[in-house]
């Protein structure tokens, strides 16, 4: 979608900084790998970083224009009409998810006997506030969410590394590396949940204004998320077990609550609440603002309403938020096992190298010389 340059870099990467750890860190990234969980994340970081930069890549050899106009560019006018649809499905569907996600979470850490509907809906009110006031609000407001939130992050390690909770021998000596349970933790999940999600960027970043600091200021969060991925899932695991850490719906929530100094910090499980509840408030914004976007991008050449189509979005994620939406165990399931391989890898990875493959064929062919 075009529009003036109205994001710094600094709103830029505190957005990123929430979207990519805000429930990443409280759900617990590769627990499945046991004592290794904090060298899968490191993995999948360094493989998260290689696909942001193959985003920028798409993003500055196309004009710094936005995902629908690449699309159209690259595949044509109908097939990139079609993959664009997809994508501003897919953008709501993620949101919808996202958006059970913390449901969840708050009626199993805070809420107990409240409906999810009212939870959702009082969640959702929020997310139409934040569109109604616009894109340039709602960035700003992450510099003042991002601080606290890493203020947050940075104090709670400090509390389990002082606590007699963490156990280093859960973690030391190291056992035979199993590299083939390393890469199945890392490939897809790890990579397509939170690093490849950030293909939604695209949608967004026609609206950046330092455009070419993109590449090195977005490196520079992938960099303190896979860190700060890594140390909390080291820390989850000294405190949990290994074999223990994986089973728990919210792992860090239960590390937290082992947590007590002396008797005077206690409840310091509300700080992973107020993080996760932050990340996923930006994580929704994001989705659904980018999903908006593309649309209005879809059917801008047939004059649609815009108050309809943004109606028809929001409905579209309040929707979706009900498939399974009253089993966690099975939202969860799907979540881990279906849609990264169904969605994630074909829009996030596939596509983008698709983009790529095609746009550097054709700046080969624009070179030659004419007879």
């Amino acid at each position: 979608m075009s529009g003036k340059p109205i994001v710094g870099m600094i709103e830029m990467q505190f957005v990123m900084l929430l979207f990519l750890l805000g429930s990443a860190i409280i759900l617990g990234l590769g627990l499945d790998a046991g004592e290794y969980s904090w060298l899968a994340n490191v993995l999948a970081g360094i493989t998260g970083l290689l696909l942001f930069n193959l985003y920028v890549y798409i993003w500055n050899e196309n004009h710094h224009q936005g995902l629908n106009p690449i699309l159209t560019a690259q595949f044509g006018k109908h097939l990139g009409f079609i993959i664009s649809a997809v994508y501003a499905v897919y953008f709501a569907y993620i949101a919808s998810r996202v958006l059970n996600d913390i449901v969840h979470f708050i009626n199993s850490t805070l809420l107990h006997n409240m409906h999810p509907f009212f939870i959702k809906f009082t969640i959702f009110l929020l997310i139409i506030y934040t569109y109604s006031k616009g894109l340039e609000p709602f960035v700003r407001s992450a510099v003042i969410f991002g601080s606290v939130t890493l203020l947050f992050l940075l104090l709670i390690p400090f509390f389990i590394v002082l606590s007699s909770n963490f156990h280093i021998d859960y973690i030391m000596p190291f056992h035979s590396l199993d590299v083939t349970k390393i890469v199945k933790t890392v490939f897809p999940t790890l990579i397509t949940f939170p690093y490849g999600e950030l293909v939604v960027s695209l949608a967004l970043l026609p609206f950046l204004k330092e455009k070419k600091s993109l590449s090195k200021g977005g490196s520079i969060v992938i960099v303190i998320s896979t860190f700060l991925l890594s140390i909390f899932s080291f820390l989850t695991i000294g405190v949990l077990h290994p074999d223990l850490a994986k089973s728990y719906s919210y792992p860090l929530v239960t590390t937290i609550e082992h947590i007590g100094l002396i008797g005077f910090f206690q409840r310091l499980d509300i700080l992973a609440v107020i993080i996760f509840m932050i990340g996923c408030y930006f994580k929704i914004t994001v989705f659904t603002f980018a999903s908006i976007f593309v649309a209005k991008d879809c059917m801008n050449k047939w004059k649609v309403n815009n108050n309809s189509l943004v109606s028809t979005v929001f409905l579209a994620i309040i929707a979706f938020s009900y498939l399974y939406s009253d089993n966690n165990s099975l939202h969860v399931k799907i979540g881990l096992e279906l849609v990264p391989f169904l969605l994630h890898v074909p829009l996030q990875i596939i596509v983008p190298l698709l983009i790529v493959m095609i746009t550097f064929v054709r700046g080969k062919f624009a070179k030659l010389p004419s007879k």
